[in-house]
């Protein structure tokens, strides 16, 4: 239950970062006037927002998107000050840098493929 739990939230995380990148980057001026920040920072925040995104819904390195976006998050608090958007990045970050992606991730099938390569290369005669 909870990795299709985890696997949600960070679906749901994935799709909301991508949509939130291109409309940013679709009209820059208007997510300067929404977002209060800088165009110097709005542009690069929508790009990372975008990887991180595409990371997050193939479930491709999710310990390590979770943990940019703890850095993310933490960054745009200590520079801008207190807003909800960076404190909830920072949360799930977290939650999915300790947890991992969950179910669906690609994490589980290649972290498969490498025990079974593993196993094979421990059990071959070569080995011994």
């Amino acid at each position: 239950m909870h990795n299709r739990a985890t696997g949600a939230i960070r679906l749901l995380l994935a799709v909301w970062l991508i949509v939130a990148a291109v409309r940013t980057l679709a009209d820059p001026h208007q997510a300067v006037v929404d977002q209060g920040l800088p165009m110097g920072t709005v542009l690069p925040l929508a790009g990372l927002y975008f990887a991180v995104g595409i990371f997050l819904l193939t479930g491709f390195m999710s310990r390590v998107a979770g943990l940019l976006l703890v850095g993310m998050g933490v960054w745009q608090l200590a520079s801008f000050g207190f807003a909800v958007v960076p404190l909830v990045l920072t949360a799930v970050g977290a939650y999915l840098a300790l947890r991992g992606g969950g179910a669906w991730a690609m994490d589980i099938y290649v972290q498969k493929m490498q025990d079974r390569a593993r196993k094979k290369a421990l059990s071959s005669p070569e080995s011994m």
